[in-house]
């Protein structure tokens, strides 16, 4: 990777409010700090550049604040830990308030730092620095962030950014906001500071579940006859990942897991009963309702799971759940989801209760899942139409060997089936807040952990994402971060056609039009011209499936050396819909 060396050596003394912020982010042990440079900041930019030499941490120039924030969001997921960031001034928080939003609803750590202008108005240069400050600028993303400050000394700032970081690091992880007041950043400071032993500012440990609630989830376990786990939030550790397969195989469970999360199970094991997926549908459900025990650890929206919904009973299964995710939930946003009935109740992560109910269940042999696979209704397409299901085979015969593959986004219609997940790291989860335009962003923070990991970045995105974030693989170019982005281009918003028919159909109305106000054309955005103007590597568009494993090949070839590389892949709207899909199944999504 390339960052940029400073002329000359680090002034190494902290002279400048802003040098102790500077000091703090590199005694946390950031690597990165992802930005797009503004004036409320500039003497935080000077302390990095001058004072840290641009290292521990280095920048990750970027074209837009919500990228800035995307990226440091790709990086907790690819490693679990957090990245800084830092957003300009009022207007530079509000541009990045989507990949705020998206990180907080996909409960990722984030160390983000905001600026203000000089709080003491006499220290205010005209116009610009009385627009660019706010009275509470926290008040912005109050209600999406952990926790937020903005202290006005340097004593309180090393204070306000150990507390920040404790929380943070803390389960259930979310993102926090520190405001620098510019006046404060550019204050010389009078005397030594004097820094904390940050070994006395750890975060704790997660609170491990009660011990009657796990003698009573052991109790309801042994008796079921047909035991279901919904695996959802769980952090990176193969070592964690072990233990959830034995638990399944100890349990003779079967087991769902969510493709808006990070792989936590082998999707190609025997008890994974049916593909990873965004929601249930009428097949799934049915599934759910033959369970008589549920353990949900962490599962995102257990009340759509369990609660009965437009028409569809509920799940007659007693319910044993985790999360510690009611911490977080607020009334401002519904990211807290329907409220779901629970048997037993663990407030403590999935690690915990995996760890406490293996050493309370009674050993034994391996149990084979009392349910065979879901039938996979997946059919054979003519040879000519370009379909998700010759691209993922097509991408994935291009790779030596795929399971050093991350893969950093996939879009919808991915046939996981066709490349199965086997370690923590294959596949890293969606946005979170269903913030579109995040994809590019996100891939190049997972990029930028896994290229120092020994794993090769793939990110599968659709069209109109990637176009509303598409200069942020110009963030990955300058960076030399290695990745690929395939785009599955339907040269439509064509997820809200769906939505357009749907709505059409019900009122009689012509379902012809759904195109209108959709279709990404007239004229058609060349791709490849798009990522060779940001110096990446622009293939395509491939239009015929004859020419795919050639253009699988090249992108590899590039990833392989070190560049990004874009394949846009052209795929005619509805062609990617898989034969088991429905417009009736997605109407809700």
């Amino acid at each position: 990777m390339y960052f940029d060396k400073p002329d000359g050596k680090p002034d190494d003394t902290v002279a400048w409010g802003s040098d102790v912020a500077a000091q703090m982010l590199r005694r946390f042990g950031f690597p990165y700090i992802s930005l797009n440079p503004g004036a409320s900041y500039r003497g935080l930019h000077d302390s990095i550049v001058n004072h840290l030499g641009n290292e521990g941490p280095s920048m990750v120039l970027c074209q837009h604040e919500d990228h800035s924030v995307a990226i440091a969001h790709g990086y907790a997921k690819a490693t679990g830990e957090p990245m800084a960031c830092v957003l300009h001034s009022n207007v530079g928080l509000m541009h990045g308030m989507m990949s705020l939003y998206n990180a907080y609803c996909d409960r990722m750590p984030m160390f983000v730092l905001g600026a203000t202008g000089p709080m003491d108005s006499d220290q205010r240069r005209p116009w610009i620095d009385w627009i660019h400050t706010s009275a509470d600028q926290g008040s912005l993303v109050r209600d999406i962030v952990k926790w937020d400050n903005q202290p006005s000394s340097p004593q309180g700032l090393i204070e306000a950014m150990c507390k920040a970081n404790i929380l943070t690091r803390s389960d259930p992880p979310a993102p926090v906001f520190i405001t620098l007041d510019a006046g404060l950043q550019e204050a010389s400071l009078e005397g030594a500071t004097v820094f904390p032993d940050l070994a006395r500012f750890q975060p704790p440990a997660p609170p491990r579940p009660a011990k009657s609630a796990v003698e009573a989830a052991v109790k309801l376990l042994a008796g079921a006859r047909r035991p279901l786990m919904l695996i959802g939030r769980c952090g990176v550790s193969m070592d964690d990942w072990s233990k959830r397969v034995e638990l399944a195989e100890r349990l003779g469970a079967i087991v769902m897991t969510d493709l808006k999360l990070r792989a936590c199970f082998p999707t190609d094991h025997p008890a994974h009963v049916c593909e990873p997926f965004n929601q249930f549908s009428p097949a799934t459900r049915a599934i759910v309702a033959e369970a008589d025990v549920i353990l949900a650890l962490d599962w995102v929206d257990l009340g759509g799971a369990v609660r009965a919904i437009r028409g569809q009973p509920e799940a007659p299964a007693r319910v044993i759940a985790c999360s510690l995710d009611q911490t977080l939930h607020n009334g401002a946003h519904g990211n807290y989801m329907a409220l779901a009935q629970a048997d037993v109740f663990m407030a403590s992560t999935s690690e915990a209760v995996t760890d406490d109910l293996l050493a309370a269940l009674p050993a034994g042999n391996a149990k084979a899942p009392w349910r065979g696979r879901m039938e996979s209704k997946r059919k054979a397409s003519d040879p000519r139409r370009m379909t998700m299901d010759k691209i993922a085979l097509a991408l994935r015969g291009a790779f030596a060997d795929p399971g050093k593959v991350t893969l950093a986004g996939l879009c919808r219609g991915w046939p996981c089936e066709l490349w199965p997940f086997h370690d923590s790291q294959a596949y890293t989860g969606k946005d979170g807040g269903g913030g579109i335009g995040s994809g590019a962003g996100i891939a190049v923070g997972v990029g930028l952990a896994m290229h120092t990991r020994g794993r090769e970045t793939v990110a599968v995105l659709g069209d109109g994402d990637f176009l509303m974030g598409a200069s942020a693989v110009w963030s990955a170019v300058r960076a030399k971060i290695p990745m690929l982005i395939v785009l599955n281009n339907n040269r439509s918003y064509f997820n809200d056609e769906l939505h357009q028919e749907t709505v059409a159909r019900r009122r009689n109305r012509p379902a012809s039009n759904r195109w209108i106000g959709q279709s990404i054309g007239s004229p058609e955005v060349d791709i490849a011209q798009l990522a060779n103007s940001y110096g990446a590597v622009g293939i395509g568009p491939v239009k015929d499936p004859a020419g795919l494993e050639a253009a699988m090949r090249e992108g590899v070839e590039a990833l392989r050396a070190g560049r990004v590389a874009i394949i846009d892949v052209h795929v005619n709207p509805g062609e990617e819909r898989s034969a088991r899909s429905t417009i009736e199944d997605r109407k809700t999504d």
